[in-house]
This record gives structure tokens, C-alpha cells and sequence, in this order.
């Protein structure tokens, strides 16, 4: 191939944009829609080997324009919830996505980790973007300049003749209101080099795709468009045209805005979409005074990159609590405004004059630059010999001069610059709307907020490690190490500006965290809110506040650390530093940094902070790929001494040392913080006694009190026990969920769900082949979840990831079984995550204080105690589910009130909510075990009917069948209530059979079973009155298993000289011989295969079975032997039955042994016929001598014409005909008897005749077999 120069060119022109490419490629090949359209569906993202969906909290416009455009469709129309286009399947593999709108994939937007949730596929996420349209660059969504998709390309529509008909098609496209006619043509900024299309619409299409498209070469202006938006908004009663209070237009009608989380980045909003300047303030409680009519929209939360602030997530149109003493209200500046900066502060000049934005020209002095910083709240112009630019735009631009004591770049004069105008950028210093006070260093102290001029307090109800995040963030600190409650900073005065704040984590400021309004609040001083942060270093992009990429505060800037030198000395003193622990390992995926200044880093690994280590500048080339420094820390929290690091004692890392936790305090809020900070699921059993011994003889003192809710024990409240010191000889433990062989995942509860086994630290599903109620109970039994009531399959819990097991007996046996397997391993099936099982296990419950063990108040066993029930929610459905459960026929009442008196321990249970046909109480509707806001004199009883017997099952011929074998169910219940119907049923899927009997028995007959009638089955019975159906309790569980069982089969030869059947244990043949083995077997299963197996080649051959009835065989010739085919041969049978594969144990083995060929032939002819006459008479005399016994068997000689000499039958196991003559038949022979012998009672003994005579006759001698 031969390139001209300009043919190189454009190649490597087209290579190069195709590698810029591929990055797209790859994200965009990693999300997916399912719907009607390739631009409107359910969002799916591959992540695993595995499609999953994306859960709809937090789902925003914003999140939809991003996947819009990942998958190069148009203008984002809507984001849809609720599993919008259906619900998916398998994983759930995003959740709380909080994009701005600006990212190029949706999996580069905030969330939590891949596949952590707590969703189900009924909130999964959708989208609906335009196919053909977008409006690129606008002040909204339903204004900019027009792209069209055509022939799988986006390309620039050309302004039409001003006839309106593209600009109507369009704006109906995008779902908004017909064009606004505009006096002068917008500017929305010069797009890409596109190719261009010319458009043809009658004005009436649904869709531009109906319209007429042509390409043109032709250089033209863009077309833009400015639709009316369908849901305007307006400010009122303010003191210019971008300052009142908040109006949104919707069914008709104006109403406002309700100011509950009314903020700054809704603001920002607002100012764009008016095509105001930026935001300047926010105003609560009716600030311009009260609205009237609706008030439509309430908990208004914005990105701040919304296109409009009916885009934001809000509760719904007329869904509030509000009224109009509570509406919101904005200011934005009216003709000054920075873009494309990096924050509020910064960015490019634009001023609106004579009705339009305009730049200002980059040759305006510090006076306005300042005054500019002043108008937008935004304190002084930043060092003047730094230089900043934030781009340039097409705008008029403008010269100002300001002249006298103007307060405004808009009271100064205005000229338009002819010549080439550069736009002129700014960066404010901006007034720090928070600050810490009282701290140790600039980085912990207690967190103050400025608002309206003045600084405030935050109170700390619901203040945690998220919020200290987001503080350390604004503060340019490192890493959030805790979040201080109850003024641990000292009080702060004045007023309480943020309460109840709730941050994910990820925001750039306090203010954008969900809050009520600003100074409302229920605190004093004494719950002030603190944060301690790391002031010199600080871990980035790893998976929590322990492990990330390492940067150091040196010289009043972040800069990276080089990994040079880097080792354990250096990761010990970070870990240390950070308050986690120890170094775990000093690498990791954790992203690029991209800092200017690197430094190296020297440590002895006995400092307390990195700047006690040696730090030392190092310069980094462009051709240079040292990696930054990272490190994985513990953490500040370890179980040790237990069998697993989610099994042990407990042990806090605080200022350099690990100390273990006493137990005089220790409760399962603290153990499930613990737990959940280790990520080893939740607790499972509390500890308290030095089982897992003492550790290092060192006990920290204080008091641990969690709500339960934290992420780590550092935020939990933390005080000295009053007067004394702990009892140093109770250690607190804990056994986490993490820490067991098996948990079940998926279900609402740890009591259902998938099951999943763990070996090392890696869980794996369960493939449902096989498994059975007996093994579901392991399981429940191992969890202490109760008894088993539903072994279910078909991924009834949704699909795991990872490797799938089969449920052997040897692993499902009993607990030490389950053990052994988690240490050495499962055996892995052939299922995929289709057939991931299921188990359902329900707590065991009792009456207790009543007249009979069917009256009472309701208690529940969990984790090793009985505790009650709150009466919360309890009605006749809740008491109705209790007696069916303890087989008590129906309730007959539903006590609250502790009418049984009160109960002690625990209240496992409260709201349950139950619909009256579920098999266990548990099972209902309830917010957790020990969720509960009550006390024991609100202990639920019930009063049930009376006892009813559990019907019973036995199975015919026995719980173990052979496939195709007929089998009968049968159910029978002890009553009185005859004439019911008997329902059979079965755990592990939907299957159900139903027959009514006027008898207390009914039976269920299956002709020929199959592996599909595999399962764990049980009876249910009912009894129809005329006002009540009596259902009687479930019954007990059977098993049916079916098999497939093969007999040994028979291995013997044929001699094509001697016509001999016999089945010797070893031979020796002559070289270049040919002889045949037959493998042979009694079998009820047709249209197997043989496999003759050669052990010491370790080969193998394979020969269809032939045969009818109950006996097949195969036939494997040597047609010229040699030494390669000496050995040990054995027969396998198979068979391939509904997919799955059985085989034989193999036959006895018979070994080959080859020999040389005499030197002689007459002499091995003459041999050969002494042997044949020798044979002869041997069986001459032996057909006499059993005749005259007068019993024996009978041996089969066959020769090629198909003659039979006939020997007695019994050495039938051992012999078949020879396969090139099939029309031999294959009998049974009766016992012969001759003459009845007169001395048939006699107990004379009468010698045996050993079963391989004929092989030892044969080879006894010189080799059958001659050439």
C-alpha cells in the first residue's frame, strides 16, 4: 500500500481522531437503553460480565442530559423513576447518581460504590431524549442553536427562509411551547465543524425525521431557536426585573415556590433561566411579600446546572406542606455576570446592555475589576500578577469607563469596541462563607457559616463524618478524620444558621447539603457542630477516609508525593497520622493527581505526623512515569483473634496504639457500626466475655455509644464511665454476618433472601440443582434464623455475580459440613446466576401468659432471645398469620395493650404490617428486628380458635425414585372437618396441585417423574363453612429426589479361532492378532454409549450401545494388535438424560498383555490344534460330569456362521454375543436337571467349577491367538 502526502495526512488525521475516540467508545459501550427507542429507556450499565440497572434516587435532568448525550442522542426530555419502561433484572449496579450535567458518562458522576443499593427494580431509572433534535447552548432547554441527527450523524441545520415551519417542528420536538418571535437573531455561540443540512417542513410533523433533509456544502448561518418554555417562571414584587419573590406557571395558573431547602445552587438556576447575572442572595419567608393561589412546587433540589427549575427533582406539582408565610424569593445581579469559571467567583466578564449580554474587553483597569468583585458579593480582585483566562465568546464587546464614586459596572459608560476585542477574565478572592473556630490548627475547630453579613453556628442534629467531609472539602483541608457534637469546640454565639444537615458527602459546599431554612432550627449552643480534619495530608480517590492517593500540605498548597523511597516506614506514619491504623498494602488503582510540585518523602516510621519526616522537592521530567505514592490503611477499627477479620474482639486505633473495647457498655448498635465499618454486614452475636483473648493488655476507657445508624465507631458518641474505670476483664466481640459461612442477599431481611457462601473472601451463589428444604434449614439454622419455609429457585431473590456452587450433601449436610466446605472450597456447578437458589427462614414464635398455648402475648426468638411484638399497626391480619403459623386454627381476637401481661428483654418487632396470607409473622411488612419506638406496655397479644393438626405427606415407593418411575403423593390430615380440599405444593417454585376429598386423604399421582419433579414438597388442607374458611396449619416437608442409578457392567472377549465367550482377568496376545472386547450391561435406560478406558495412556473410546429391552451392549474390535495397545481396559456405560450426564462405576479391568509372534508357523498350527483338542475334551468331560450331577451353567461358544454350543447360563454376566453377528440371541437358560439323582439329600459337598475355566484353559498353555 502507497501513500500520496496528502493521503499520510488525512490518515493520520483519522487515526488520531479514532484514538481520541476510543475513551468514548469504551464508556458508551458500558450503558445501554431498553425501551422503544435508542434514545428513550431504562438506563442499564455492564459492569462484571453483567447489564444492570441504575436505581432512581436522586435521579435528576441532570443525570438524564448526561446519558443523552453519552449515547449520542438529543435534547434530554425527561428523566423517568418508579421503573418507568419495566423493571429490570440481575444487579443494581448505581445508585444515588448525582451528575451535574456536564460529565461525558454517567459512570463519571458521583455515586456510591458499583452494586451497593437499597433499592429494588421497582425504582429503577429511566430516560426519554429527543431521536433527531437538540438545541445546543441556550440560556434553557428550549432555546439554542438546532442540530439534526441524519444518517447516524449530527450535523448544523441552516437557518430556513424565516418561514417558521423548522423552528415550530422543533420546539414541538423538544416538548416545549411554540417559537418566540425574536426582534433579532440569538447568538448561541460558534458549534463544531459540522456538516450541513437544509430543511423543508410543513410545520405540522410530530418530528423532524418527517421533514425533508439536503445536505449542502454551502456555507450558511445556524439556525437557532428560542421556544416558549411550557412552565415559565417570573419574580415579583422586587426591585428590578431579576430580584422577588419566586412564580412558577404551570396548569394554567401562577404560584410560588415553597422556601423548605430553597438555596443557592436553586438560585443559580433561577438567574440563568431569566437570563439574569449570577445569583447574589436567597430570601426565606415571604421576603417580598406573600403570593397567592398555589403554591405549586416544595423541596426544590438543584445541581445549580439545570436548564430550568422545573428540571430540578421536586416532591410534584401542589405537593407541599407550606403556605404563602414561606415563600421563596431570589436577587440575582441584573447586569453583570461571570461565566465559565471555576466557581461563583471566576470566570469570563459578560454585562448586559440595550436589552443584551455583551464582554466587557480585556483592557479595563483594577477599579472595575474590583468594583465588579464587590457587586457580586464576592470580596477583593485576586493577586493582580496572576494571570487567568476563562475563554473567549463572540459577543459585542464593550470598553467601560467609570467616572466619580459609581457603585456599578453599570452606572459606568458603555462604548462598543470596533476593533478585535479580547474578553476580559476575573477571579475574586470571594468572602469564605465558612470557617472553623477554636480548633487546634486551621483544620479542626467548631463550623461557623456567614450569612447576611454575619457568622452563625451549626447545630449537630444530624451532624456526621458525611458533613465533616464536605467542611474539610471547602476548607481545602485533608481528609475528615471525625465529626464533633455537643460544642466540643466551646459554644459559639450569636445565631444558629444550619440544622438537620444531611450531606452525601460529595458537595463543594455546606450550603448545597439538604437543610431546612437558613436559621431555622431547635438547638441551643450546646449543640454546636465541630469537625476534626487532617491538616498536612490527606488520602484522595480511595474507597473510604483510610486508603487513596497521597498528597501533602506543604508551602500553603497540596502537592503530590512521589513513590520513590516509598515503603512501610512512611505508609506507617500516614496511617498513624490519619488515625487508621496500620498499612495494609502501598499500592492501588487510585487515579492521577496531576499536582505541579511533587515532594519525596523520608520517614523512620516512628513519627507521629509526616511533618516530623524528611521531605525533600522532586523534580519530575515529562518523560518521568513515577506513580504517586498510595497506601491501604486497616482502618481504625479490627476484629482479631477470631477465625476471620469479621469475627473476633474488638480493638479502636487512637493515637498510635490499638486498645480493646470493654463490654460494659457494648450493645448491638455499637456492634452493627462496627460491623458495617469493617464491611462485614451486621451482627450476628455479641460477645462480651475474652473469648478471643485479651489483646495487648490495653483498654480504651471510654464509654462507646452508637444510635446504630453511623458509618464508624469514631462518630459515635464517646464519654469516661462516670466515678471508675471499665472492668478491664470483659472484652467487647462480635460475630458479623461477614464473618459466617452463608448469608442470604436480596431479601428484606438477613432472614431471606439469595443464598451466597463464602470461601476466603470471596461469595458465591448457590446453583438450585438439588437443593432442597433440608438444606435450606442449614442455613437457617447457621444464621439463627428459625425454620426453614421456602427453599426457592430460578434466582427467585434476583441474580448474583461472581462464581456459582453446587448444593452437594457433603457441604449441605449440617454446620461442621457447611465449615469444612468454606475452608476447602466448594465444587463449582454448571449453572449460571438463572438458577441462583433461595431460602426463606422464619423466626420461631410463641403465645405466652394466656390460658393455652393458643392464647397469649406474642413473642419472637432472634438471635438467641425471646422478645415481644409492639401493638403498633397490630390488627386481625397480624393475629390471623400468628395462629396459622403455631397451628391454632384462625384468630378470634387481637389484644394490644399488654392485656397478657407485660414482657421482659428485647421488642423485636414493631408496625408489623401483615395482609393475613403469609406463612410466618416475620415475613410481614415491619422496619427491622429491634426497629421499635415502644415500650413493654405495648405488648401485642393474640387469642387463635384452637389447635389444628398439620397435614401429613408420605411418598410412594420411597423419597428416592429412578427418572421415568411412577410416583405417588399422598396427603392425610387428622380432623373432623371432612370434605376439604388438600392442596400439594412445593418450596422451591409456584408448582401446585389441587384435589378436593370427602376423606382425610387425598393422593397426587405422577405417572413417569423427571428431574423437573425434583423439590421439597408439603401439603396445606382447608375446610369451606358457609361464613369462614378454616385454614389448617402448613405441613411438614418431603423431599423427593430422582436418580439415575447404573449397574455395574461386564467386560469380556470373543475369540475368533476357539468361538469362545469368557471374561478372563488377564490375557497375553500375539503381536499383530486381532481380537474383540465386548462391554455389555442390564440396563432400563436405552441409547447410552460404552466407553472402553485404557488406564495406563490414560485413552479412551467411545461405541453407541446397541440392544433391546433391559440389555445393550458394544462391541470394540483390535483388528492387529501391538505393543501400543497393551494395558488395563475396563467399560464405562453412559447415558444423557434431560441434559444431564450419568455414568457407570467401571467393570473389572482386564490386562493386555502383547507378546512376540512365534518364529514358527507349523508350530503354531500344530500348538494351536493340541489346545482346540485339548479344549474339546475338557468340555466333553465337563458336559458329562454336569450331567451326571444333574445342574450347572451353561457357556455360549459362538463361531462367524452364528452355531451355539450351549454351557450353562450363570457366566451370562460375563459373556455376550459377538457384534458382527447380531442375530445370535441373547437368552436366559433354565437350569438343566437330567436324572433325578437318588442321593439328591445328600449334603455330599460337590466341587465348584471356577467362572473363567475356559480363560485358564486357553491360557494356560502357549498364546490362543496365532497368526
Amino acid at each position: 500500500m502507497i501513500f500520496t502526502t496528502t493521503e499520510k495526512l488525512h490518515f493520520v488525521y483519522y487515526l488520531f481522531v479514532g484514538l481520541l475516540s476510543l475513551p468514548l467508545l469504551t464508556e458508551c459501550s458500558k450503558i445501554r437503553l431498553v425501551g422503544p427507542s435508542r434514545c428513550s429507556g431504562r438506563v442499564e450499565v455492564y459492569h462484571q460480565d453483567g447489564w444492570g440497572s441504575v436505581c432512581d434516587d436522586h435521579w435528576s435532568i441532570a443525570n438524564a442530559e448526561v446519558v443523552c448525550r453519552e449515547m449520542n442522542c438529543g435534547t434530554v426530555l425527561e428523566s423517568k423513576t418508579s421503573a418507568f419502561f419495566g423493571e429490570g433484572d440481575g444487579m443494581i449496579w448505581l445508585d444515588d447518581v448525582q451528575c451535574t450535567g456536564t460529565e461525558h458518562s454517567i459512570l463519571k458522576c458521583p455515586h456510591r460504590n458499583m452494586g451497593e443499593n437499597d433499592c429494588g427494580h421497582g425504582e429503577d431509572a429511566g430516560v426519554i431524549c429527543s431521536d433527531y433534535v437538540r438545541v445546543v447552548n441556550g440560556s434553557n432547554r428550549c432555546s439554542g442553536r438546532v442540530e439534526v441527527h441524519d444518517n447516524g450523524n449530527w450535523k448544523k441545520l441552516c437557518s430556513d427562509d424565516g418561514s417558521g415551519n423548522n423552528a415550530d417542528v422543533v420546539c414541538r420536538e423538544i416538548n416545549c411551547s411554540p417559537p418566540v418571535a425574536q426582534a433579532k437573531v440569538p447568538y448561541f455561540g460558534e458549534g463544531p465543524k459540522l456538516d450541513s443540512v437544509k430543511s423543508n417542513c410543513f410545520g405540522n410533523e410530530s418530528s423532524f425525521s418527517q421533514c425533508t433533509l439536503q445536505e449542502t456544502t454551502d456555507i450558511c448561518p445556524a439556525a437557532t431557536v428560542v421556544c416558549k418554555h411550557s412552565r415559565p417562571i417570573r419574580l415579583m414584587n422586587g426591585t428590578g426585573r431579576c430580584s422577588g419573590r419566586m412564580e412558577i406557571y404551570h396548569d394554567g395558573q401562577w404560584g410560588t415556590i415553597c422556601d423548605d431547602r430553597w438555596g443557592m445552587q436553586e438560585a443559580t438556576v433561577v438567574c440563568q433561566e431569566l437570563n439574569c447575572g449570577s445569583a447574589l442572595s436567597i430570601k426565606y419567608n415571604a421576603h417580598f411579600g406573600r403570593g397567592h393561589g398555589q403554591v405549586w412546587l416544595d423541596d426544590v433540589d438543584c445541581t445549580g446546572h439545570e436548564k430550568s427549575l422545573s428540571d430540578c427533582p421536586h416532591r410534584g406539582f401542589g405537593e407541599h406542606d407550606c403556605d404563602h408565610n414561606e415563600d421563596a424569593s431570589v436577587i440575582c445581579s441584573e447586569s453583570i455576570r461571570l461565566i465559565n469559571g471555576t466557581g461563583r467567583c471566576s470566570g469570563r466578564v459578560e454585562i448586559y446592555h440595550k436589552g443584551q449580554w455583551g464582554k466587557i474587553c480585556n483592557n479595563w483597569s483594577n477599579k472595575e475589576a474590583a468594583m465588579v468583585c464587590d457587586e457580586l458579593n464576592c470580596g477583593l480582585p485576586k493577586k493582580s500578577q496572576e494571570v487567568y483566562h476563562f475563554g473567549d465568546s463572540g459577543l459585542r464587546g464593550y470598553t467601560s469607563r467609570c467616572a466619580g464614586n459609581v457603585s456599578s459596572i453599570d452606572q459606568c459608560t458603555l462604548q462598543q469596541y470596533t476593533g478585535r476585542c479580547v474578553g476580559a477574565s476575573l477571579s475574586c478572592s470571594d468572602i469564605p462563607p465558612l470557617r472553623l473556630v477554636n480548633g487546634t490548627d486551621r483544620c479542626s475547630g467548631r463550623v461557623e457559616v456567614r450569612h447576611d453579613n454575619q457568622w452563625g453556628t451549626v447545630c449537630d442534629d444530624e451532624w456526621d463524618i458525611k458533613d465533616a467531609e464536605v467542611v474539610c472539602r471547602s476548607m481545602d483541608c485533608g481528609t475528615a478524620q471525625s465529626s464533633k457534637n455537643s460544642a466540643f469546640f466551646g459554644q459559639g454565639q450569636g445565631d444558629i444558621w444550619l440544622d438537620d444537615v444531611d450531606c452525601f458527602g460529595n458537595e463543594t459546599s455546606l450550603f448545597h447539603c439538604r437543610h431546612p431554612s437558613l436559621g431555622e432550627n431547635n438547638c441551643g449552643h450546646g449543640e454546636d457542630a465541630g469537625v476534626v480534619c487532617s491538616a498536612n495530608i490527606r488520602l484522595i480517590n480511595g474507597t473510604d477516609q483510610c486508603s487513596g492517593r497521597l498528597e501533602v500540605y506543604h508551602g500553603l498548597q497540596w502537592s503530590s508525593a512521589a513513590s520513590v523511597d516509598w515503603g512501610m516506614n512512611e505508609a506507617a506514619v500516614v496511617c498513624r497520622e490519619m488515625n487508621c491504623g496500620d498499612p495494609v498494602t502501598l499500592s492501588g488503582s487510585y487515579g492521577e493527581g496531576g499536582k505541579p510540585t511533587w515532594y519525596r518523602v523520608s520517614c523512620k516510621g516512628r513519627e507521629s505526623s509526616l511533618t516530623q519526616c524528611s521531605l525533600a522537592p522532586y523534580d519530575r521530567t515529562s518523560q518521568d512515569r513515577t506513580p504517586e505514592a498510595s497506601v491501604k490503611c486497616t482502618g481504625n477499627v479490627k476484629l482479631s483473634g477470631g477465625l476471620n477479620r469479621c469475627i473476633g474482639r474488638v480493638e479502636f486505633f487512637d493515637k498510635g496504639q490499638w486498645r480493646t473495647v470493654c463490654a460494659e457498655s457494648w450493645d448491638v448498635d455499637d456492634a452493627n457500626v462496627a460491623c458495617r465499618q469493617m464491611d462485614c454486614g451486621s451482627t450476628h452475636v455479641l460477645t462480651t466475655a475474652a473469648q478471643y483473648g485479651h489483646g495487648t493488655g490495653l483498654t480504651w476507657d471510654n464509654q462507646i455509644e452508637c444510635s446504630g445508624m453511623e458509618t464508624s465507631l469514631s462518630q459515635c458518641n464517646q464519654r469516661p464511665f462516670e466515678n471508675r474505670s471499665c472492668n478491664s476483664t470483659v472484652i467487647a466481640g462480635v460475630i458479623c454476618t461477614g464473618g459466617l459461612e452463608v448469608r442470604l442477599a436480596g431479601g428484606k431481611d438477613e432472614c431471606a433472601g439469595r443464598v451466597e457462601v463464602r470461601h476466603g473472601d470471596v461469595w458465591q451463589t448457590v446453583c438450585d440443582t438439588d437443593w432442597t428444604m433440608s438444606k435450606a434449614q442449614v442455613v437457617c439454622d447457621q444464621l439463627d434464623c428459625g425454620k426453614i419455609v421456602g427453599a426457592s429457585g430460578s434466582a427467585h431473590f434476583g441474580q448474583g455475580v461472581g462464581s456459582v456452587v453446587e448444593a452437594s450433601d457433603s457441604c449441605f449436610d449440617n454446620a461442621t459440613s457447611l465449615q469444612q466446605c468454606s475452608l476447602n472450597g466448594f465444587r463449582e456447578a454448571r449453572c449460571g446466576h438463572d438458577h441462583d437458589a433461595g431460602a426463606l427462614c422464619a423466626a420461631q414464635i410463641r403465645l405466652v401468659g394466656g390460658s393455652s398455648q393458643c392464647s397469649g402475648r406474642v413473642e419472637v426468638y432472634y438471635k438467641g432471645q425471646w422478645g415481644t411484638v409492639c401493638d403498633d399497626e397490630w390488627e386481625m391480619p397480624n393475629a390471623d398469620v400468628v395462629c396459622r403459623q403455631l397451628g391454632c386454627g384462625h384468630a378470634i381476637t387481637a389484644p394490644k395493650s399488654a392485656h397478657f401481661g407485660r414482657g421482659t428483654g428485647p421488642i423485636w418487632l414493631d408496625n408489623v404490617e401483615c395482609v393475613g396470607d403469609e406463612v410466618a409473622l416475620t415475613h410481614c411488612m415491619h422496619p427491622g428486628f429491634g426497629a421499635n419506638n415502644c415500650g413493654h406496655g405495648e405488648d401485642a397479644g393474640t387469642i387463635c380458635l384452637g389447635s389444628l393438626q398439620k397435614p401429613q405427606i408420605t411418598l410412594s415407593p420411597a423419597p428416592e425414585v429412578n427418572w421415568g418411575e411412577r410416583v405417588e403423593i399422598t396427603c392425610t390430615v387428622v380432623t373432623e372437618q371432612l370434605g376439604g380440599t388438600f392442596t400439594l405444593k412445593r418450596s422451591q417454585d409456584a408448582f401446585k396441585m389441587e384435589k378436593y376429598s370427602e376423606n382425610e386423604a387425598a393422593t397426587f399421582t405422577f405417572p413417569t417423574v423427571d428431574f423437573s419433579q425434583t423439590g421439597s414438597f408439603f401439603c396445606e388442607y382447608q375446610k369451606k363453612l358457609p361464613n369462614l374458611i378454616i385454614f389448617y396449619p402448613q405441613g411438614n416437608i418431603a423431599d423427593l429426589s430422582i436418580t439415575v442409578k447404573l449397574e455395574k457392567p461386564s467386560l469380556s472377549l470373543t475369540s475368533p479361532h476357539a468361538m469362545v465367550i469368557y471374561s478372563p482377568e488377564k490375557i497375553s496376545v500375539t503381536q499383530g492378532s486381532s481380537f474383540s472386547i465386548t462391554c455389555s450391561i442390564h440396563s432400563t435406560y436405552p441409547r447410552g454409549s460404552f466407553y472402553l478406558t485404557e488406564s495406563t495412556l490414560n485413552t479412551t473410546k467411545a461405541m453407541p450401545a446397541f440392544g433391546h429391552s433391559i440389555f445393550y451392549l458394544a462391541y470394540f474390535e483390535f483388528p492387529a494388535i501391538d505393543y501400543g495397545s497393551q494395558g488395563e481396559y475396563s467399560c464405562v456405560y453412559g447415558i444423557n438424560i434431560s441434559s444431564r450426564s450419568f455414568s457407570s462405576v467401571p467393570s473389572r479391568s482386564l490386562q493386555v498383555t502383547v507378546v512376540a509372534t512365534s518364529s514358527s508357523v507349523a508350530l503354531g498350527v500344530v500348538v494351536g490344534g493340541l489346545v482346540a483338542l485339548l479344549l474339546v475334551l475338557i468340555i466333553v468331560y465337563l458336559v458329562w460330569r454336569k450331567r451326571r450331577w444333574g445342574a450347572g451353567s451353561l457357556v455360549q461358544f459362538s463361531n462367524k456362521f452364528g452355531g451355539a454350543i450351549k454351557r450353562d447360563t450363570e457366566d451370562m454376566s460375563n459373556g455376550a454375543p459377538d457384534a458382527r453377528d447380531q442375530n445370535s440371541q441373547v437368552t436366559d437358560q433354565a437350569h438343566s436337571r437330567g436324572l433325578e439323582d437318588p442321593n439328591a439329600d445328600d449334603d455330599t459337598p460337590v466341587e465348584a467349577v471356577p467362572e473363567d475355566l475356559a480363560g485358564r484353559v486357553c491360557y494356560e498353555l502357549e498364546p490362543l491367538f496365532l497368526s
